[in-house]
């Protein structure tokens, strides 16, 4: 009786997704990443306690699970995923950085995907021992074994041998390292190693990968003359394949190996394809033997191919169709290979406990020992790529899609905003296909945690044409404030890859007064905009609200007067400041009793040709603040800097800041002395933390936005 109310319930729990999968798709993804996350955190009051140990070990499994499970908190705000993660580094990192069990001497790549986490933790929590055991693990590097084509050993132990395993244990946190803490001569060091695997561990005939090579070809298991391992491993492919899209994260979009890299990418997950079952959409043990007595279908290498090829085809490494079918991998995982256990909790199955070559005892790498390995639930090796997985297709399925020629949910942005709720308790995601939007857009106060993404900035472009002077029917004129193609008023909005344009006076001057025109006007708290470009002329940006904390992330912004202006206190992170006529940048208009103003933290100024007389700001009231910090400034920045807008108070209580700036523009021999050539410990009063944290902790520069309400 228990065993079938049991069987009811589970089938019960597993209708409510399916429905929910139906009805609200992303809610769907991010509600299994959460409930798999909860049931191994129920499952393992230790992270360390991960992969069933007894023991503390600093191991790959557990720096996966930490990775997903900060993943999952850069997707939900929500702390517990953070603690559960900070608990476990502190636990085996002391305060000089030296990682509990962890031995450079013993040449174990495994061991470098231990850390792969920190990078994240390091952002979220910058705590100088996180620094270096990132160092620590980094020198591992230095002084690896290689085979003669450079790429590493495998372990010390397992001498001249390359694993597609290792590569994925390797190469993200080599990359990552690359980009974070500048050091782009170790790129190609990065690339090689997943050519070399390829070219030496790839097999013509299928197009898949084998699971590893012997360079010496000495070793029982490998073929005297290629030195390949003799069958293919799923999970090994799954790893691989994992490995190439969280690589094509950091390498630079010019790099000279990062089209092969994709080619590799296409290559394997078009093989893969072959070999995958039909009903469940799962793959097998051994990939390629599907139909051969003992196989069976195995979830950790399932759950790898499902995040390759959902972030693969959401980044445009991989043609649109693997979206797709990432989905169906998705839900035969979650159909065939989960179950719910009596506690309340969820399990993975069918996952492969271990599988290796070599070593002792010896395992030998045939078809028998493959599938004579253990098969385990909640096994960290599935549990980790699911949730990633989970979450790839949360991010790649918003909940409504606007599409100006009729294939989404709206034709018009407006629409689909006001078919968004109003107060949501969670955040909705609005994604906009490519094309030209000629509308006004109005966004609401009470379109609370809306996130809008488009496709891409140069394709995706909302535009609109009123100027501060133009008639209204009421006898009037719309003025500045009036003039705006976006109004964005709800607090945590966040807006992705969009051009936001004001195209009046661009194609024939405005006659008469009135020119401003605004592209947007944001008046919202907590507000985020990342790769978006701000076209306009004079006015282009208007931060409205008065106390407001707004970030601008690898932004293109341009104008020609005082086309950065208002009350807010913004933050512009790299981004490309462009001035279109000799005119000034910023016009701020802080408040008396504001603490902050404007920060441009290492953004780049540049102008059209004839441009040549550029200030970079004048006070719009006289108690503005703004501070450029670590800049290139080009030669068209004026060499006095600042202008006072003929009010001579504000040279007394306004603030101009600047703090190593470089470039043309920034001569300071001739600046106006009445600004602010800063000192480091002025410079960290005014930090990009300082300005955005306020008293709620807003930190959207470590990629975290909120995605619930905050409890009043």
């Amino acid at each position: 009786m228990k065993k079938c109310l049991l069987i009811l319930c589970l089938l019960g729990w597993l209708f409510q997704l399916t429905a929910k999968k139906t009805e609200h798709p992303h809610d769907y993804y991010m509600e299994w990443a959460e409930r798999i996350a909860t049931s191994e955190m129920q499952h393992n009051e230790h992270l360390w306690m991960a992969d069933f140990r007894k023991k503390p070990k600093w191991d790959y499994t557990q720096g996966l699970i930490a990775k997903s499970m900060l993943e999952l908190y850069k997707n939900t705000a929500n702390q517990r995923y953070l603690d559960y993660v900070t608990e476990f580094a502190d636990f085996f990192i002391d305060s000089t950085g030296t990682i509990m069990t962890y031995k450079k001497s013993d040449y174990n790549i495994d061991r470098i995907n231990g850390g792969i986490f920190l990078f994240d933790l390091y952002t979220f929590i910058p705590q100088p021992q996180y620094k270096a055991a990132l160092d620590s693990l980094r020198s591992q590097l230095d002084t690896h074994p290689r085979v003669k084509a450079g790429a590493f050993w495998h372990k010390k132990v397992y001498p001249h041998q390359v694993w597609l395993d290792g590569i994925y244990m390797g190469s993200p946190f080599y990359a990552r390292y690359c980009n974070e803490f500048d050091q782009p001569q170790y790129y190609d060091d990065v690339t090689r190693q997943i050519i070399v695997a390829d070219t030496y561990t790839r097999d013509p005939k299928t197009g898949l990968n084998y699971h590893g090579w012997d360079e010496s070809k000495q070793q029982a298991w490998a073929n005297k003359e290629t030195g390949c391992s003799p069958n293919f491993w799923s999970r090994s492919i799954g790893w691989y394949c994992m490995a190439i899209v969280d690589v094509l994260d950091y390498l630079p979009a010019d790099h000279k190996d990062r089209q092969q890299l994709i080619d590799i990418l296409n290559r394997v997950c078009q093989s893969l394809l072959k070999y995958q079952d039909k009903k469940t959409k799962m793959w097998y043990q051994v990939t390629n033997m599907p139909k051969r007595e003992g196989n069976y279908l195995e979830s950790s290498g399932t759950a790898m191919y499902c995040y390759a090829m959902a972030k693969g085809a959401r980044k445009d490494y991989l043609p649109e169709k693997y979206l797709q079918k990432a989905r169906e991998i998705f839900d035969g995982l979650c159909t065939y290979s989960t179950q719910e256990n009596p506690d309340g909790t969820t399990s993975i199955t069918r996952a492969c406990a271990v599988a290796g070559l070599g070593g002792k005892p010896y395992r030998s790498g045939t078809y028998e020992y493959y599938i004579s390995e253990p098969v385990r639930n909640d096994d960290p090796k599935v549990i980790g790529p699911f949730i990633l997985a989970a979450i790839e297709l949360a991010k790649a399925t918003p909940h409504i899609v606007v599409a100006k020629d009729g294939s989404g949910d709206y034709k018009t942005l407006q629409a689909a905003i006001n078919a968004v709720p109003d107060y949501r308790k969670s955040r909705t995601i609005i994604y906009v296909k490519p094309g030209i939007y000629k509308e006004k857009v109005v966004i609401p106060a009470s379109k609370q945690l809306l996130s809008i993404i488009g496709s891409n900035p140069e394709n995706t472009i909302i535009t609109y044409d009123n100027y501060a002077g133009k008639a209204t029917p009421f006898d009037g004129t719309l003025g500045t404030s009036g003039s705006a193609t976006l109004y964005a008023y709800p607090d945590d909005l966040y807006m992705e890859n969009l051009t936001i344009a004001n195209t009046a006076g661009m194609d024939q001057p405005i006659k008469g007064k009135g020119t401003q025109a605004v592209a947007a006007h944001v008046s919202a708290d907590r507000v985020v905009f990342v790769n978006c470009r701000f076209i306009g002329n004079q006015d282009t940006l208007f931060t409205y609200r008065p106390y407001s904390r707004q970030y601008y992330k690898n932004c293109y912004i341009e104008g020609t007067t005082d086309f950065i202006f208002g009350w807010a206190a913004a933050v512009f992170d790299q981004c490309i400041i462009h001035s279109k006529k000799d005119s000034y940048i910023t016009a701020a208009s802080t408040n008396k009793d504001a603490a902050y103003g404007y920060l441009f933290y290492q953004c780049q100024l540049t102008a059209d040709s004839l441009t040549t007389k550029v200030y970079l700001g004048r006070p719009w009231r006289p108690y503005a603040k703004t501070v450029f910090m670590e800049c290139e400034m080009g030669a068209h920045i004026r060499p006095e800097g600042w202008h006072n807008w003929n009010k001579p108070l504000a040279e007394e209580v306004s603030y101009y800041g600047e703090y190593k700036n470089f470039g043309p523009g920034a001569d300071l021999s001739q600046r106006v002395e009445w600004s602010k050539q800063m000192t480091e410990e002025e410079a960290e009063a005014y930090s990009l933390e300082n300005i955005l944290a306020g008293e709620d902790g807003w930190a959207p520069q470590t990629g975290i936005i909120r995605y619930k309400p905050i409890k009043q």
